[in-house]
């Protein structure tokens, strides 16, 4: 198929090989050309100015028609391609991928076992003679997770419900459990003690022994029968009465009154360190119905 010339390029007749001046062509003009014998019709298109990837020839008329140049695949081979950047091995990739995955693994474990574990470390004798100074305790955080209802119904206009409505997502507390929590009364430091009266209770300790709701408990874990009485209280909704062990050498709900369960850092699992006889597993203690 013949080629227009492109509208807006000038055109010149051609004779004896060069352009005649003062005359010139449009695209639908004929190019005719008188061509001496040893000269090409491209060689004279590109001295008249045509473009040279435009390959032209005489047809039986005369008549200069064109055709796009085709370049021998001779002609490419020598010009250089442009640099490629090295890809790197696919193996590389998957390592450092592998790498990353691992990472961001052990970063969510370590957070999540922070925020269901701790570890406390015991100060004091107030807990002879179950448990002793310096020994490392395994923390239950999450043992006593718990949502207050009320506080959400509060958020609903006209509604107005006094006190706590508390629901354990794992049970809560129970009497005889290892507690470790915060006391009321002093900043950044923890106590352990053990759960003596739940919500609801009547705790008393009159006589050398302790009483809940008028039951006198069976404790042959502490180190001695309490010396000073306690009157009769009755624990409120969302607070537990704790004691020490060591009952005559302890501070607990005697001294600082009933203990929040919002300052109730966990349940005390097992002594892990030192080893010895009292290493594992913190015994369950169940009396008191």
């Amino acid at each position: 198929m013949s080629e227009k010339l492109e509208q807006n390029q000038p055109t010149t007749p051609i004779q004896n090989g060069k352009p005649t001046s003062g005359a010139h062509l449009t695209p639908e003009t004929d190019l005719k050309a008188d061509l001496p014998s040893n000269q090409s019709p491209s060689k004279a298109a590109a001295d008249a100015g045509f473009d040279p990837a435009i390959e032209f020839a005489p047809d039986g008329n005369g008549v200069l028609t064109g055709e796009p140049a085709i370049v021998p695949d001779e002609a490419i081979e020598g010009v250089p391609e442009p640099p490629v950047a090295p890809t790197p091995p696919s193996h590389v990739k998957s390592f450092w991928r592998e790498v990353l995955e691992t990472v961001l693994l052990t970063v969510m474990i370590f957070f999540l076992v922070k925020g269901l574990v701790a570890n406390f470390r015991i100060l004091g004798t107030s807990m002879e003679p179950n448990f002793h100074t310096d020994q490392l305790v395994l923390v239950n955080k999450a043992a006593y997770f718990h949502v207050d209802i009320n506080s959400w119904l509060k958020l609903i206009p006209g509604v107005h419900p006094e006190g706590q409505n508390i629901t354990w997502l794992f049970g809560g507390p129970k009497r005889g459990d290892v507690v470790i929590f915060e006391p009321p009364d002093v900043v950044n430091e923890d106590y352990i003690k053990r759960v003596i009266g739940l919500p609801g209770d009547k705790v008393e300790v009159k006589n050398g022994k302790v009483y809940v709701n008028d039951v006198a408990l069976d404790e042959p874990y502490i180190k001695e029968a309490p010396f000073s009485p306690f009157p009769a209280a009755v624990v409120p909704s969302g607070h537990l009465f704790v004691m020490g062990d060591n009952r005559n050498a302890s501070r607990d709900s005697r001294s600082f009154g009933m203990l929040s369960i919002d300052l109730v850092v966990g349940k005390a699992l097992m002594v892990y360190w030192p080893t010895g006889p009292q290493w594992g597993v913190v015994p369950e203690v169940k009396y008191g119905s």
